[in-house]
């Protein structure tokens, strides 16, 4: 402990020494000359390595610790996975909560189908009880854009004596990015005929089901169409880190009887062969939104070629899009109250991790 006269001692050694504080001012100003200045540029750390490396070097910094570090990393690592254990039966209950009020709310959707295929007449809608764009900030170039214009010669003439809502499902497609790619030219005669979109719960799967009125495509024991999803509800064993929520692991379509010379997924082909007069007539696939009900079957996707696991994990998104978003929302994509949402994938998509997050886990 320092006393005051110590503390006096000091005072009066610095003040018997009037030329050495200054000395040291001199020194600092020197050093100032001299000295380098720092780089601009970030200091790299292992945030900066691409993911593999990244792991590869963690691993390494890791084993580098002392065995009783290493030793408290491993504990910390089963705390996580009981962590994961706690996730599970959280998402799984809120699974269960989904299914308890999608029930709830098929009275709403009933009426809506109501009013969509006119056996359903609103009553004159006054009020509005929710905020609307001003019109300024909606403003459209026709004359500058070509695409609106081609858009706008598209649109349909509807009379003010049709019923319901014409082309609500084929609108809502085509609003939408992951969708509208799905849809051709060819389909939309059928898709136009499409009367409903609902779904189906069970405890590990959901069935999302499209109902189509009497048609000339379909024959009439095919007018309700089913996708079905298969849901794993637990961490995957080889990447338990990564859980973030059930995951659809499989899905299957179903069989669709076409009326004769109906069938929008195949296209008939005339070809010559050569030193031949006549024509061979050859009947071939095409792209359809009605290729959705055949999806391919890989019952381990991890053996599945690249093709297949592109295709499947369109389509797992694309029915994770059709029961979260869709199905639930559907006329704010039709007005284009959610046209910015499905920009980009939903970052809550629970599909099968990605050719990159297994790469990163790796």
């Amino acid at each position: 402990m320092i006393g005051i006269a110590d503390s006096a001692e000091e005072v009066t050694q610095g003040e018997s020494h009037p030329d050495s504080r200054a000395d040291g001012i001199s020194g600092s100003l020197r050093s100032l000359g001299t000295y380098a200045p720092e780089s601009t540029e970030p200091a790299l750390s292992p945030a900066d390595l691409p993911a593999r490396s990244r792991k590869a070097f963690l691993r390494h910094m890791i084993g580098q610790l002392a065995e009783p570090v290493q030793n408290r990393i491993r504990a910390l690592r089963h705390n996580q996975l009981q962590q994961v254990r706690i996730s599970e039966q959280f998402f799984r209950e809120v699974y269960e909560l989904e299914r308890r009020f999608y029930g709830q709310s098929c009275a709403l959707f009933d009426a809506r189908r109501g009013i969509l295929e006119g056996s359903v007449e609103p009553p004159i809608q006054t009020e509005k009880t929710w905020p609307e764009d001003p019109q300024d900030a909606l403003y459209l170039d026709f004359g500058n854009n070509e695409e609106l214009r081609q858009l706008r010669q598209k649109l349909a003439p509807v009379s003010p004596t049709t019923l319901g809502v014409p082309r609500f499902w084929l609108t809502v497609f085509q609003n939408v990015p992951l969708l509208s790619e799905l849809v051709q030219d060819h389909d939309e005669p059928l898709l136009e005929c499409l009367m409903d979109v609902r779904l189906a719960y069970d405890q590990d799967s959901y069935t999302v089901i499209f109902q189509f009125r009497p048609n000339s495509f379909l024959h009439d024991s095919s007018l309700l169409l089913t996708k079905r999803y298969f849901l794993q509800h637990s961490a995957d064993p080889e990447f338990p880190f990564l859980f973030e929520g059930p995951e659809i692991v499989r899905c299957e379509g179903c069989h669709i009887h076409w009326r004769d010379g109906s069938n929008l997924t195949l296209q008939t082909v005339e070809s010559r062969r050569r030193n031949r007069a006549h024509r061979v007539t050859k009947v071939m696939p095409r792209e359809s939104f009605f290729r959705f009900f055949a999806p391919p079957q890989a019952l381990d996707l991890s053996l599945a070629d690249e093709k297949t696991k592109l295709i499947l994990g369109n389509d797992f998104e694309v029915g994770f899009l059709l029961r979260t978003q869709i199905v639930p929302k559907a006329v704010l994509f039709y007005t284009g109250d959610l046209v910015d949402s499905m920009s980009a994938a939903s970052p809550d998509s629970r599909s099968l991790s990605s050719e990159a997050e297994q790469e990163q886990a790796l």
